[in-house]
């Protein structure tokens, strides 16, 4: 990993990115019925280090994270 690397894995979000992340979050909780505490703040941390590795479309975001979610 590169200095270059980790300065963009470790942005902060600005508040479109929020809104993505939480859109996705809601809908896989919503299709999955995840419910639990636990896995729901998986999921959460989850959908973030995609995000900030560079998964920004919502629909390739939330096909990653169901195959995550599923195992």
């Amino acid at each position: 990993m590169t200095k270059a690397d980790f300065a963009a894995t470790d942005a902060p979000l600005q508040n479109e990115d929020i809104v993505i992340c939480k859109r996705v979050f809601d809908h896989i909780c919503a299709t999955g019925q995840i419910t639990d505490g636990d896995a729901c703040d998986e999921l959460a941390t989850q959908i973030i280090y995609f995000y900030q590795l560079g998964v920004r479309n919502e629909d390739s975001l939330e096909k990653l994270l169901a195959r995550v979610v599923e195992n």
